[in-house]
């Protein structure tokens, strides 16, 4: 999922992973990419074989994270040349290394909660 992920992002921002789009347009890749990982996040949680959702929404956001930032790593520093000061200069990029960290356990909490709402319900 994070190599699809990454290749896709790659791929919508050629040639050159987004630098000349406008401020504007980053973050509008920001928030569709976002607002596409809310159900995303509800369906792979939803996978697993349990319901220990926070838990397994921290499992998400680490192994969604750490490869990103090392495919970016490699594309950017090791291919292309730059140095490690791009997580300020591809901002965009960066901002996810952080949003799914808030945004995965988010979505476990609100899938626990309904799950512990409707339990309430059915008593």
């Amino acid at each position: 999922m994070s190599f699809v992920t990454w290749l896709v992002f790659v791929l919508i921002g050629l040639p050159d992973y987004y630098q000349s789009w406008s401020f504007n347009a980053q973050v509008i890749i920001c928030v569709l990419v976002t607002v596409l990982y809310f159900p995303l996040t509800v369906f792979i949680l939803n996978k697993f074989g349990n319901q220990e959702y926070i838990k397994n929404s921290l499992w998400l956001a680490f192994y969604l994270t750490l490869p990103l930032f090392i495919y970016d790593y490699v594309y950017i520093v090791l291919i292309k040349g730059d140095d490690i000061s791009f997580v300020f200069r591809y901002w965009y990029l960066s901002f996810f290394y952080f949003s799914f960290w808030i945004q995965f356990p988010l979505v476990g909490w609100l899938i626990k909660q309904k799950a512990l709402d409707s339990l309430s319900a059915q008593e």
